[in-house]
């Protein structure tokens, strides 16, 4: 989400309009205005969903909860899954120039990962010369990402997380300067790694794993 506007902000303004509806709906201040039918939980998903894939970069995530939202409203679209799949398929693979990894090891395309969980998960060994980050989403699923088979590369890299109702495990390297600034929440992000009061960072190379967990989770650790 480099050039979109981050998680936390999107959540943070959903959030304050879904407070601001349920204040005047309690208070009936302006109750007139706003129908009955906004306040269900569905358009409440429709409604985040497209803040996300009006203000993110990774659209994943919004075209999730659109669909969610309206295919609880709206059981008779369902069939539609049949169609996005299909389209996916005809389509989806014609622009990917790389055949898809084999087994769970995965070469960083241009040093950084995108990986989507939905409804789903797995285990990736990573392995990236000059490791730059990227983003891993988790939704209704998980997955965990070793990097210890990669190198870090110079200056502030960010790996960006969002996991909601699901989770991520990431594997680094002891050696390597780790930064956790993930939001939680009704979530949480733990830092399990064994430290080595004796281990020396290198000054001029840091991984900051930044994001949001909501109704997920997540941690970041070593092997050994």
């Amino acid at each position: 989400m480099a050039r979109g506007v981050h998680s936390r902000i999107i959540i943070g303004i959903m959030l304050v309009l879904v407070g601001a509806m349920l204040f005047l709906r309690n208070s009936e201040f302006l109750d007139f205005m706003i129908p009955d039918f906004f306040y269900q939980w569905e358009v409440i998903f429709v409604i985040f969903g497209l803040l996300f894939i009006t203000l993110a970069k990774n659209k994943t995530v919004g075209s999730v909860f659109v669909a969610i939202g309206l295919f609880s409203l709206y059981p008779g679209l369902w069939p539609l899954v049949f169609v996005a799949i299909g389209a996916y398929i005809i389509f989806g693979f014609k622009f990917n120039s790389k055949p898809p990894e084999e087994g769970n090891d995965f070469a960083a395309r241009n040093n950084q990962i995108e990986q989507v969980n939905i409804f789903g998960g797995g285990n990736k060994f990573v392995t990236a010369e000059s490791f730059k980050g990227g983003s891993i989403v988790s939704i209704f699923g998980g997955s965990e990402v070793n990097l210890t088979g990669s190198k870090l590369a110079e200056g502030d890299n960010v790996l960006e997380t969002i996991s909601i109702f699901g989770g991520c495990t990431i594997i680094v390297p002891k050696d390597w300067n780790v930064l956790i600034d993930v939001f939680p929440l009704f979530g949480g992000f733990s830092d399990s790694r064994l430290r080595d009061p004796n281990q020396v960072y290198e000054p001029n190379k840091t991984l900051l794993i930044k994001g949001i967990a909501l109704f997920g989770g997540g941690e970041v650790k070593t092997l050994f």
